[in-house]
């Protein structure tokens, strides 16, 4: 018995250090491939996406870290540079959230997500989905509330080719919003879709009322700018 424990001890030892390198290397090769949602929408001060679409312009023009997470303020411009409106997200790690929306004009209504909803993709896998219950509330001269089933699919990774270039590996996420109550005025009407590359942010959306496709980016932490 314990020449068997001996033997058993000693093939332990001789063990031991290749299951440890099997793990780290595990434990490495699962961080090189853990997929990183930030990546998809970078998010600095003065970050410019230009498309040629309704949508002309977005730009990060505001970051507030706290501390456990970073509001972040995206406005958005028309192609004469009006501003037409400002997204308020929260990012949490490494995921960015949708949480009101401001209105640059008094005629619409400011709206909120509770809970706020995943603007960047979730995944990189085709078909992984998430579904939200949650509350959608519109603010002007009375609040109003509203419940809202969100669904968030990843269709496809594809190549993309717009002015400004073609992105390799985009991830294209679908969109869609149900109210389960009556709602005289929806703030999300129909499918949106969505491309995002990789380390550069959106590069084209399709929305029921908007078609654009990015022209011209300009991400002041990796100091990338890209025009036609």
């Amino acid at each position: 018995m314990n020449a068997a424990r001996n033997n058993k001890r000693k093939h332990l030892r001789k063990c031991l250090p290749l299951l440890l390198i099997s793990v780290l290397l595990a434990g490495c090769s699962n961080g090189r491939n853990k997929h990183n949602p930030i990546t998809y929408f970078p998010v600095q001060p003065g970050n410019t996406w230009i498309f040629d679409g309704d949508i002309h312009k977005m730009e990060i023009t505001a970051i507030t870290a706290k501390e456990d997470n970073k509001l972040v303020t995206l406005s958005v411009y028309d192609s004469l540079d009006v501003f037409l409106w400002k997204e308020k997200y929260i990012q949490i790690k490494d995921q960015l959230y949708f949480e009101a929306f401001e209105p640059g004009t008094f005629i619409l209504p400011k709206v909120q997500f509770d809970p706020a909803l995943p603007v960047a993709p979730f995944s990189a896998k085709p078909g992984h989905k998430i579904v939200l219950e949650g509350k959608e509330t519109h603010i002007d001269s009375v609040k109003n509330e509203t419940q809202i089933l969100a669904t968030f699919e990843i269709e496809s990774i594809e190549d993309v080719v717009v002015p400004a270039g073609t992105f390799r590996n985009c991830i294209k996420m679908k969109i869609n919003v149900e109210y389960t109550q009556f709602t005289l005025e929806p703030f999300f009407i129909g499918e949106q879709y969505w491309w995002f590359a990789p380390l550069v942010g959106p590069v084209k959306y399709d929305l029921p009322s908007a078609y654009g496709e990015l022209a011209e980016v300009k991400l002041h932490n990796s100091r990338l700018t890209i025009s036609p």
